[in-house]
């Protein structure tokens, strides 16, 4: 029976899988802690001695997929726009076949998340799937029939760094304004430590705006409210899914499925609405499924 490795990169974790030919069918799993602080060597040798170690168990020929905070430049070869610095401009993906001794292949871990949960999670039986991550950053993916629509350059489903506000907060990609700096639970944090001083976990946020006794909280609870609406609307009127699939933190503030679809409601571009948003189904471990199937992608 045929077998698969899935790698999700994280910026603080790193969690590899071995599955059966379904991926949710896992033999194996492991989460270690991703090191980026040890360098870039560190990082390629931890990687493949994690999958050398899960191909000594296995007789026959394994698949290996890994989804990473970035993207590869499609001409170069090298990391991009990576959450973890230390991947860019390196060629990861060559660096890692030569180091395990086989083909290996890579994605953005958005686009593993979409994946995912377009064949077994939430949007399992639709044909057009929108995937959004909001946890620290904001990212995406698009699947269609099956299949990753990643577009001609390897950036479809970069939403978190649309601009919406020229004007709006610097972020780290280097433009103002990114969807990004509205819509990611680092983002609310930092609007609930501008409006107070004091810093709070987005979870302790929404129970005291539920509670009623913390103004600032409920504010900004309010301004990621209206954001969704607009940013997610924005989204739904350039692509218009069957489905959007929401992950990360952020996904777990049930608001999102009420007052945010009414907020998208408010701004979509037609005279009616009717595209479901729902939370993911396979939670923390959504990507890692994701990048066991690429191979077949």
């Amino acid at each position: 029976m045929k077998r698969r490795i899935g790698i999700d990169l994280g910026g603080t974790k790193t969690e590899i899988i071995l599955t059966e030919e379904n991926p949710l069918e896992v033999i194996s799993r492991k989460r270690v802690p991703t090191g980026q602080e040890n360098g870039y060597p560190f990082m390629v040798r931890q990687i493949a001695e994690l999958v050398k170690d899960y191909l000594k168990s296995c007789k026959n020929s394994v698949t290996v997929g890994i989804g990473i905070p970035g993207t590869l430049n499609v001409k170069t070869g090298l990391v991009r726009n990576a959450n973890t610095q230390c991947l860019i401009g390196k060629p990861f993906k060559k660096d890692l076949e030569e180091a395990i001794g086989q083909p290996v292949a890579l994605e953005n871990d958005a686009n593993c998340f979409a994946l995912s949960e377009a064949l077994f999670g939430a949007a399992k039986g639709y044909d057009q799937v929108m995937g959004i991550i909001m946890g620290t950053g904001m990212g995406g993916g698009l699947v269609r029939k099956g299949h990753l629509w990643s577009g001609s350059m390897g950036i479809a489903g970069e939403f978190g760094h649309s601009t919406i506000n020229y004007n709006g907060p610097q972020c780290w990609c280097g433009n103002k304004g990114c969807l990004e700096m509205y819509l990611s639970g680092t983002a609310a944090e930092a609007n609930y430590l501008k409006r107070t001083g004091t810093s709070m976990k987005l979870a302790q946020i929404y129970q005291e705006s539920l509670e009623g006794t913390n103004q600032a909280a409920s504010e900004t609870l309010i301004d990621l409210i209206q954001h969704f609406g607009i940013g997610i609307a924005n989204l739904i009127s350039c692509f218009d899914p069957d489905i959007v699939v929401i992950g990360g933190g952020v996904s777990n503030l049930p608001i999102l499925y009420d007052q945010g679809v009414a907020a998208v409601r408010t701004h979509i571009f037609n005279d009616e609405f009717s595209t479901p948003i729902v939370p993911n189904r396979l939670g923390d471990s959504s990507g890692v499924y994701g990048a066991a199937l690429l191979e077949e992608q």
